[in-house]
């Protein structure tokens, strides 16, 4: 799997005056709707997540379905899209091995159980 950073560009001096947005710092360095947020259901289910610490690495991979498209068209010409993806399963572990299960093994689980 290729692994893409999605972090935000850091704008410059005159980009920043341009939106009145006079510090960098408080901008966050990706994009609000790409972070995931595991709740206690969640947990349960993904368990080797209670191991976790904070700043640890982690590899996820999930399987979704594409819930919205839209492409405009600005005045100057360029095109903004948004594709929207509703996630329906998740797999995350740590990037060390350990003995809890793999994402792989969770995802083939998963999948097993939907095709029962």
């Amino acid at each position: 799997m290729k692994m893409v950073d999605l972090k935000l560009p850091r704008k410059t001096k005159d980009e920043l005056v341009k939106e009145m947005s006079p510090i960098e710092m408080e901008r966050d360095r990706w994009p609000y709707g790409l972070q995931l947020s595991f709740e206690s259901d969640q947990v349960e289910k993904l368990p080797h997540l209670k191991n976790m610490k904070i700043g640890q690495k982690v590899r996820v991979q999930g399987m979704g379905e594409v819930t919205v498209l839209r492409m405009s068209e600005r005045k100057e010409g360029k095109e903004s899209w948004t594709v929207e993806v509703q996630l329906h399963e998740v797999g995350c572990e740590s990037k060390k091995k350990d003995e809890s299960e793999s994402m792989m093994d969770a995802l083939s689980r998963s999948k097993k159980a939907h095709t029962l």
